[in-house]
């Protein structure tokens, strides 16, 4: 017979789901919160920065960045990841469920547990601290757009969206 769960229950799975996850299957968990109208994109370069994965919120014109990380050491050692709010409205780190709390993370940045079944907790939400009214950050949302149509329909490499 079917039994309701308890959160402890819950969270007990979540964290044995998430063990040992892989970059890969972190990012799989990410695309697939994703709705309809957003662009996923794996691995973007700015410059000479590149992030794990860019959501573009088309209906917001929004740039959403997320940093992967699958261990505690991976984390504590990676001092540029915050570099990136250069070109993104919001930045999250995404990990597997627990691995990282969030008093690690500053504010405004988020923080976002996934586990292998699919389940997904936003232990902090990330704060917008890009205007988008502004003329500047609409000529970087529009130029990350059209140097991601360029590589995907035109197979051109793009070396970043400031070049």
């Amino acid at each position: 017979m079917w039994q309701l769960k308890t959160p402890e229950q819950i969270e007990k799975e979540n964290l044995e789901q998430a063990k040992d996850m892989k970059a890969n299957e972190v990012s799989e968990q990410l695309r697939k919160m994703e709705r309809w109208a957003n662009i996923y994109i794996d691995e973007y370069t700015y410059d000479d920065l590149r992030i794990d994965a860019i959501i573009i919120d088309t209906e917001h014109k929004w740039l959403r960045g997320f940093e992967i990380k699958v261990t505690r050491s991976d984390f504590l050692n990676d001092e540029k990841w915050e570099n990136y709010s250069c070109f993104c409205s919001s930045l999250s780190v995404v990990c597997p469920w627990g691995l990282i709390q969030k008093e690690e993370i500053n504010k405004p940045f988020g923080l976002l547990w996934v586990s292998r079944n699919g389940c997904a907790k936003w232990v902090r939400r990330p704060k917008n601290f890009q205007k988008r009214e502004a003329l500047a950050w609409r000529f970087l949302y529009y130029r990350v757009i059209e140097t991601e149509f360029k590589r995907l329909y035109w197979g051109r490499p793009t070396a970043g969206a400031a070049k």
